[in-house]
C-alpha cells in the first residue's frame, strides 16, 4: 500500500502554504526595495541622485547649526546660490528668531545656556522662499530645512543642546536636494507649469521649529493659496523614503499621493504611529493651521542621525534616488495638471503595499468593518468548538505563549540597559550602536524558537486546537483596543487574525488553499511592519521591536500546521463536517491513525 503522506498530493498539500508565505516575504521585502541612483547623465527631465548629490555636497561640506552663525550663513547663500544656478530670484524672510512673549520661543530660550542665549538673542531666522508661477494661483509648496542639528549625545550618552557636529547630509540635505534636482527637471521640460509651486527651505528647524513657526507668524498671507504641502525630513541615511505622516481626514491626499508616485512605501500603520511619537517637524508648524500636509522621510541607520557620522560619505544614492522618484512625481502631477484636485475630505484612508508598486487601500469605515469581522470570525472559531476544547489547556497555552514572548523581549531589553550602562551604546540612542543588530536578532531568534518550539510540541500532543484557541482570542483582545487607539495601523493584526481565523474555519478539502493565502496575508503584511518599527523605535526601545516582531510567529505556524495537516479532529480539526474529526477524548488513537 502506498504511504499517501509521501505521495504527490499529499507533498503538494503540504508544501502549498510554506510556499504561498515564501511568496509572501518576498512581496513584503519588495516593498523596501530601492530604485538604482539615475546617473548625471540621465534624461534631463528626469530626477537623477547622483546630479542630486552635488547639492548634498555643496550643504553639507561643515556643521552649520543656528549656533554657528558664520558657517549657518555659508549654508544659506549655498541654498540661495542653488536656486539662482537655475535661474530663479530667491527671497529670504529674516524675522527675529525668538519672540519671548510667545510661551513656544521663551521655553526654547530658557533652555539655551548663557553663552548660546547671548549667540542668538539678535539672531535672525533666514527662510529661504522661491515662488514658480503658474498659470493658475493653487499651489503646491515643498518644504525642507536648511540647518543642521544643535542636539547631540555627549560623551555619557545625554542629549544636549550644543554648536553641533552634524553636517546635515541627510538631516536635512536629503531633502534640499531632493526639492533642488526635483525644480531642475521640471525646467527642463520647458513649459510654464498649469497650477503654482512655492518652495520653502526653513531655518531653525532643529532648534525648535522656530523659522517655520514664524512663516506661520509673519507670514501667513504668502501661504493663502497653498493647497498641499510636501515636507521631506531625515532620520537616518539609508533605506526606503517613507511617507509616515498627513494631515488629518487624509483620505485625498493619501490617495493623491499614491496615485501619482510609482514606488511608494508607505501604510497607514506610519502616520498612526507617528502621530503616538513624540518627534516633531515643521508640519507640527503647519497643520494646526489648516493645511494638507505629507511628511517624507528616511530612517534606516538612525544612529547617525544628529551624529557627526551625518555626512556625505554616508549618504545611500539609491535613498536620494527614492526621495527624488517620489517628489518629482508628485510635484510633475501637480503642477502639469489642468484640473489640480480638491484634497479636502471628511475621513481617513487605510492602505498598505503588498507587493512593490501594488497598494491596497480602503477606507476607514471598511477598515472598521474588518476588524470587527476579524474579532467575531476568531471569537466564532473558538465557540464553534468551545464545548470539546479542554479550557484549562487553552488558558495554558495563553500563558504559554505570552511568557515566551515577554521572556525574548526582557532579554533584548535588559541587554541594551546593559550596553547603555557600560557606555558600549550611547544611552540616548543618538550615535553609532554596533550592538543593535545583535540585540534586535538575537531577542526575536530566542522568542521565534521558544514559540515556534511551544506550538509544534502542543500539536504533535493532540492540543491544536487548544493552541488555535488561544491565539485567536489572544489576537482578538488585541485587535480591539489597536482599532481604538491606532486605527490606521490596526490592519497589520486585524488581517492576519481574520486569516488565521477563515483557516480554523475551512473545511478540510479547501484548507490547504485558504491556508496558503492565509500564510501568504501573515508574511507579505507583518514582514515590512516588523523591519520598519525595527527602524523607528529600536534604538531606545529594542524590546519592544523584538516584542513585535514575535507577534506573527505562532498564527503563522498554526496556519501552516493546519493548512499542511491530515490530521483527525483530535489534534486540529476546525471545521464542522463530521467527517473531520473523531470524539476529543481519542486523541492518541487519533495520532496513531494520522500516521497509518
Amino acid at each position: 500500500m502506498t504511504d499517501r503522506r509521501f505521495s504527490a498530493p499529499g507533498l503538494a498539500r503540504r508544501l502549498l502554504a510554506p510556499i504561498a508565505a515564501l511568496l509572501g516575504l518576498v512581496a513584503g521585502l519588495s516593498v523596501l526595495i530601492l530604485p538604482s541612483p539615475a546617473p548625471t547623465t540621465a534624461d534631463p527631465t528626469e530626477f537623477s541622485a547622483e546630479r542630486a548629490m552635488t547639492s548634498i555636497n555643496r550643504l553639507a561640506d561643515e556643521p552649520h547649526s543656528v549656533l554657528r552663525r558664520e558657517a549657518h550663513d555659508r549654508a544659506r547663500d549655498d541654498v540661495i546660490g542653488m536656486f539662482t544656478d537655475l535661474g530663479y530670484t530667491p527671497t529670504v524672510h529674516s524675522d527675529p528668531m525668538f519672540d519671548l512673549s510667545d510661551p513656544a520661543d521663551k521655553r526654547i530660550f530658557d533652555g539655551l545656556s548663557a553663552e548660546q542665549q547671548a549667540t542668538l538673542k539678535d539672531a535672525p531666522t533666514d527662510t529661504i522662499v522661491v515662488d514658480v508661477p503658474g498659470k493658475s494661483e493653487r499651489t503646491m509648496a515643498l518644504m525642507a530645512h536648511y540647518d543642521s542639528a544643535t542636539v547631540e549625545a555627549d560623551e555619557n550618552g545625554h542629549q544636549q543642546i550644543t554648536d553641533g557636529t552634524s553636517l546635515g547630509a541627510a538631516d536635512d540635505g536629503y531633502g534640499v536636494a531632493a526639492i533642488v534636482e526635483t525644480l531642475r527637471a521640471l525646467k527642463a521640460e520647458g513649459r510654464q507649469p498649469e497650477n503654482s509651486l512655492k518652495i520653502v527651505i526653513t531655518d531653525a528647524e532643529e532648534i525648535g521649529l522656530v523659522g517655520a513657526r514664524n512663516e506661520m507668524r509673519h507670514h501667513r498671507a504668502d501661504y493663502k493659496n497653498v493647497d498641499l504641502v510636501l515636507n521631506l525630513e531625515a532620520r537616518g541615511t539609508s533605506g526606503p523614503a517613507l511617507m509616515f505622516e498627513t494631515s488629518p481626514n487624509n483620505s485625498a491626499v493619501a490617495g493623491y499621493f499614491l496615485s501619482h508616485v510609482k514606488q511608494p512605501a508607505t501604510g497607514s500603520l506610519l502616520p498612526s504611529l507617528y502621530a503616538r511619537m513624540p518627534n516633531t517637524t515643521d508640519m507640527a508648524a503647519l497643520i494646526p493651521e489648516g493645511f494638507t500636509v505629507l511628511n517624507i522621510a528616511a530612517i534606516g541607520e538612525a544612529e547617525h542621525y544628529h551624529h557627526s557620522t551625518d555626512a556625505p560619505r554616508y549618504v545611500d544614492h539609491s535613498t536620494l534616488q527614492h526621495y527624488g522618484d517620489q517628489v518629482l512625481g508628485l510635484t510633475r502631477a501637480w503642477a502639469f495638471d489642468g484640473q489640480a484636485p480638491t484634497l479636502t475630505a471628511d475621513g481617513d484612508l487605510h492602505f498598505f503595499q503588498l507587493w512593490r508598486g501594488m497598494t491596497v487601500r480602503y477606507p476607514a469605515a471598511v477598515g472598521t468593518g474588518l476588524g470587527c469581522l476579524a474579532v467575531i470570525a476568531a471569537i466564532g472559531a473558538v465557540a464553534v468548538r468551545a464545548r470539546s476544547l479542554r479550557w484549562k489547556r487553552v488558558l495554558g497555552s495563553v500563558w504559554g505563549l505570552t511568557w515566551r514572548a515577554a521572556f525574548a523581549s526582557a532579554v533584548a531589553g535588559l541587554v541594551q540597559l546593559g550596553a547603555m550602562a557600560m557606555k558600549w551604546a550611547p544611552e540616548s540612542g543618538l550615535g553609532p550602536n554596533p550592538l543593535l543588530v545583535g540585540m534586535f536578532a538575537g531577542g526575536t531568534l530566542i522568542g521565534v524558537g521558544l514559540t515556534v518550539h511551544f506550538v509544534v510540541r502542543r500539536w504533535k500532543e493532540g492540543l491544536g486546537q487548544e493552541a488555535v484557541a488561544a491565539v485567536l482570542l489572544l489576537l482578538a483582545a488585541v485587535c480591539i483596543p489597536l482599532m481604538v487607539l491606532v486605527s490606521g495601523g490596526a490592519y497589520v493584526l486585524v488581517l492576519p487574525t481574520l486569516a488565521l481565523a477563515l483557516t480554523a474555519l475551512a473545511p478540510r478539502r479547501v484548507r490547504p488553499v485558504v491556508g496558503a493565502l492565509a500564510a501568504f496575508v501573515i508574511v507579505a503584511i507583518l514582514a515590512p511592519a516588523v523591519l520598519l518599527i525595527h527602524e523607528m523605535l529600536s534604538l531606545s526601545a529594542v524590546w519592544v521591536t523584538v516584542f513585535f516582531a514575535i507577534v506573527p510567529v505562532a498564527p503563522l505556524a498554526l496556519v501552516l500546521l493546519q493548512a499542511g495537516s491530515r490530521r483527525t479532529r483530535s489534534t486540529i480539526a476546525w471545521t464542522s463536517s463530521s467527517s473531520d474529526g473523531v470524539p476529543d477524548g481519542a486523541a492518541t488513537a487519533g495520532r496513531a491513525a494520522a500516521t497509518a
